[in-house]
């Protein structure tokens, strides 16, 4: 709240001018409250966004500034709702801003600033996506914006430095997701697995070398040879619209059909554009394959409100237990990632399925009223319609 009000007093200051003999109202704060140039800039564009008034319009996130004053979100949560902002201001109409504030907003209130920053970057990524034209997006793919760089340090070491573009990153975090997970305790021993992250992913980018070398020795993981999912919408392939690979980053519909024809290891997800499942009927006490293959195509990840699981950390749930007679069927699965799998068998939180879709009910010492909750992490976002 003492946020709030900070921002309020520089939105009011920029407002009248005011500089005090400063050369400019950032000089100012650097000086006088002892903060860095970024900071400064910083709190100056979010006091423009939440409480900055241009004539008679309002401030252009001035709901979020009035969840950041009544403490229903923090300064980390406004700072990556500003990101977004700032991204799409000159790239969507005022009506398309406003559906991506509330989105984030609504997940800001229910989901950590992290969090908020993935969906955040999803949304800016289908946006500029969604912009391009056909010629920019062949134009792109005859020159994909990879680069890498490599050399030896005085200690003999080769030193990498890259970058890719979101399709061939997709196919490199999926690789690194199969062979870069910490080893299995040492049943003799009972040590961890010692190595640090960057250490883990080092060794894995060994192994993808060495099985590229030998071309055809790629891993499974869950019983599915493929590195990359698509996720295809019918109605998508009609328009050319984004297609979400991996659960996680939107590609072009050009970079899509150039996937699948490339030889990669691909499973497209294709569901029919009133967003109805496979229907698969009934198995047994687990989930088969098709299942989980629908059940992340309709869930897009972990259904609990505020996880930003995708569907390799999940596992599906019962939403009626199958020891009190509950079927494998789609409508009774969703997927959980194991921490919220646990809150939901080891807590008094429940879940029912309403319209296809699972609502989550906290306890009701925690919430009275019973009002469902949605997961809202997961929503393809739209464009606003003219």
């Amino acid at each position: 709240m003492a946020y709030a009000e900070l921002l309020r007093g520089i939105a009011e200051m920029r407002n009248r001018g005011l500089k005090h003999g400063f050369s400019s109202f950032t000089h100012f704060q650097t000086e006088t409250d002892h903060v860095t140039k970024g900071e400064a800039l910083a709190r100056e564009r979010a006091a423009d966004l939440l409480y900055r008034q241009r004539g008679s319009d309002p401030p252009v996130l001035a709901e979020v500034g009035e969840a950041l004053a009544s403490g229903a979100i923090n300064r980390e949560h406004v700072a990556e709702i500003c990101k977004v902002a700032n991204a799409l201001s000159d790239k969507v109409s005022d009506d398309e801003l406003t559906v991506h504030k509330r989105t984030l907003l609504d997940l800001a209130q229910q989901a950590r600033p992290h969090e908020v920053r993935r969906v955040g970057r999803r949304i800016v990524d289908f946006v500029e996506q969604s912009g391009k034209s056909p010629e920019d997006d062949d134009r792109e793919q005859v020159r994909p914006q990879c680069a890498l760089k490599i050399w030896q340090d005085a200690n003999g070491r080769w030193q990498l430095r890259g970058a890719l573009d979101r399709a061939n990153a997709q196919t490199l975090q999926g690789l690194l997701g199969v062979l870069a997970k910490p080893k299995p305790k040492d049943p003799v021993t009972g040590a961890f697995d010692p190595r640090s992250t960057s250490e883990r992913q080092g060794d894995a980018l060994v192994e993808i070398l060495e099985l590229a070398a030998r071309c055809d020795d790629l891993p499974v993981q869950g019983g599915e040879s493929a590195i990359l999912t698509l996720n295809i919408n019918l109605d998508e392939m009609k328009t050319n619209q984004p297609v979400l690979l991996n659960d996680s980053a939107y590609v072009s519909m050009n970079t899509a059909r150039r996937i699948c024809c490339s030889g990669a290891a691909v499973t497209p997800m294709i569901f029919r554009g009133d967003g109805e499942d496979l229907v698969l009927g009934r198995t047994s006490r687990t989930a088969n394959k098709a299942q989980r293959r629908a059940l992340a195509a309709r869930d897009r990840g972990c259904t609990f409100p505020g996880c930003t699981r995708t569907p390799k950390w999940t596992e599906p749930h019962h939403v009626v237990y199958w020891t009190h007679s509950g079927q494998t069927d789609l409508d009774n699965l969703v997927l959980l990632c194991g921490h919220h799998h646990r809150v939901i068998h080891h807590t008094e939180w429940h879940i029912r399925m309403i319209n296809q879709r699972p609502a989550f009910y906290a306890p009701r010492w925690l919430d009275p009223a019973q009002t469902p909750q949605y997961n809202l992490a997961h929503r393809t976002p739209e464009r606003a319609t003219a």
